[in-house]
C-alpha cells in the first residue's frame, strides 16, 4: 500500500483557481473594487468569499464558473502521472487542497481524472440554493500553530494515515507551495517529498536544509513536470517496497 497525497493548484492544475475566477468580472474597474474590499480578510478563505460575493452581484452563477474552472489546464504530464500511480496495485490517491471542493471536483471531472482519488480534502463550498451564490467553508485544522487557521496538511495526512490503515504506509507527497511545508516535514524515512522546482516549497526546503533547520527524513525530488515524478518514482522509490 502507499499513499499518494496531491496538492492541487500549481500542482494538478497549472494555475490558482482562486485566481483564475478574476476572469469572471466584467471589467478591470470592477475587479480592482473587489480586491480592495476583500483586503480586509486576513484568512485566505474568506478572502475568497468575498470574492464570490462580489461576483454574485455580477450575475455570476454555478455554470460560470464551471466553465471557468474547465478552461485551466492540467499541468504538463501529470493526467498520465495520475493514471499510472492510481493504476499501481494498492496505491490510495487523495487531493489535500487549500482551494475548494467545487473547483476541483469541477476541474477533475472535466479531465475525467475524479475517479483516480479516493478522498478529496479542501474547504467546503457549494451554491446557495436561493440565489446560486458560491460559499466557501474553512476546512479547519486544531493542532497547528504555525499554518493557518482554515487548514493544516500536516494534520490532515497524520489523521489520515491513523485512520484509513492499520499499519503505517509509505507517503508520496506532490505539492508546490509553502503551506505543503509542513506536511513535509513530517514525514518519515522512506517516504518522498515532490517539490515543483522554482516555487516556494522547493526553495524553502532547500533554505531549511542548507541552514541545517531542519533536515527531511523523506526523500526529496524537484520536478518540472509529471513524467519527471513518473521517471523518478518507478526507477528511484518504488523498489524500495
Amino acid at each position: 500500500m502507499v499513499l499518494v497525497v496531491f496538492d492541487f493548484d500549481h500542482t494538478i492544475v497549472d494555475a490558482n483557481s482562486d485566481i483564475h475566477v478574476n476572469k469572471l468580472f466584467p471589467s478591470a474597474e470592477a475587479l480592482d473594487t473587489a480586491e480592495k474590499n476583500r483586503a480586509q480578510f486576513d484568512c485566505w478563505t474568506d478572502r475568497m468569499q468575498e470574492t464570490f460575493r462580489e461576483l454574485h452581484k455580477y450575475n455570476i452563477k454555478e455554470i460560470d464558473y464551471i466553465k471557468n474552472m474547465q478552461e485551466m489546464t492540467i499541468t504538463n504530464g501529470f493526467s498520465h502521472l495520475i493514471q499510472y500511480l492510481s493504476s499501481l496495485p494498492n496505491s490510495h490517491l487523495i487531493v489535500v487542497s487549500d482551494s475548494n471542493l467545487v473547483f476541483i471536483k469541477a476541474i477533475l471531472k472535466h479531465n475525467h481524472l475524479d475517479h483516480a482519488f479516493k478522498d478529496i480534502f479542501t474547504n467546503p463550498a457549494y451554491f446557495n440554493k436561493d440565489d446560486q451564490c458560491l460559499i466557501i467553508e474553512q476546512y479547519g485544522q486544531q493542532t497547528c500553530s504555525t499554518c493557518p487557521l482554515n487548514m493544516c496538511k500536516r494534520e490532515i495526512v497524520d489523521r489520515y494515515l491513523r485512520t484509513k490503515f492499520s499499519e503505517r504506509v509509505p507517503v508520496l507527497f506532490i505539492g508546490d507551495g509553502h503551506n505543503d511545508i509542513c506536511a513535509a516535514n513530517s514525514l518519515k524515512k522512506g517516504d518522498l517529498v515532490c517539490a515543483r522546482s522554482g516555487y516556494r516549497m522547493a526553495k524553502e526546503l532547500k533554505k531549511q536544509a542548507a541552514s541545517n533547520e531542519k533536515k527531511l527524513e523523506a526523500d526529496f525530488f524537484e520536478w518540472n513536470d509529471g513524467q519527471a515524478i513518473e521517471d523518478f518514482v518507478k526507477e528511484n522509490w518504488l523498489n524500495k517496497f
